[in-house]
């Protein structure tokens, strides 16, 4: 009968922790993501969407710049999943890699603006747990886990228009 007992107030344990987690993000990191998307927000109506689109097509036109710079730039002004339009810029070969790309800088890009990709936010902050637990720094980390995830973002991003193009031209698709 103890066993049941024990059951039963470690199954409600598990629950008042789950909710004392929720608690501790609801109120720790929703008012960061508002505060940022209201920023971010402020920030595209005060500069023009038409101008952030026209700095969209020029990094679009460098393979460098498409592949590091592009999906950064548009991640952080539209955030996930708008900023998957931004492929309209570029020419069909290159949306496989952008979208490569994307994916491989969503989660890193997050560790420093939490905005862009609020679903992979919880990845992170348990990764920032850990490592303030063993006491290091965090936000070095964070630029390590960014750089890191924009030099990935540019080689898959490229080799994924280049195997797209060999798919393609086997298939007889114009790219």
């Amino acid at each position: 009968m103890s066993f049941v007992v024990d059951f039963a107030e470690q199954f409600m344990g598990f629950f008042e922790f789950v909710g004392d987690t929720f608690v501790g993000m609801f109120t720790g990191i929703v008012p960061i993501l508002v505060g940022m998307l209201t920023l971010i927000q402020f920030i595209v109506n005060l500069v023009g969407e038409s101008r952030i689109e026209k700095m969209g097509q020029f990094l679009a036109k460098s393979s460098l710049l498409k592949y590091s710079i592009f999906p950064i730039f548009a991640g952080f002004f539209l955030g996930n999943p708008a900023s998957i339009t931004m492929g309209r810029f570029l020419p069909e070969k290159s949306k496989p890699g952008l979208m490569e790309a994307m994916f491989r800088n969503g989660h890193p890009l997050t560790s420093l603006f939490p905005h862009t990709n609020p679903a992979e936010l919880f990845v992170w902050l348990g990764v920032a747990q850990g490592i303030e637990a063993l006491g290091l720094p965090v936000g070095a980390l964070a630029i390590r886990y960014v750089i890191t995830g924009i030099v990935v973002g540019v080689i898959s991003g490229i080799i994924t228009e280049i195997v797209f193009t060999i798919i393609s031209r086997r298939n007889n698709y114009e790219v």
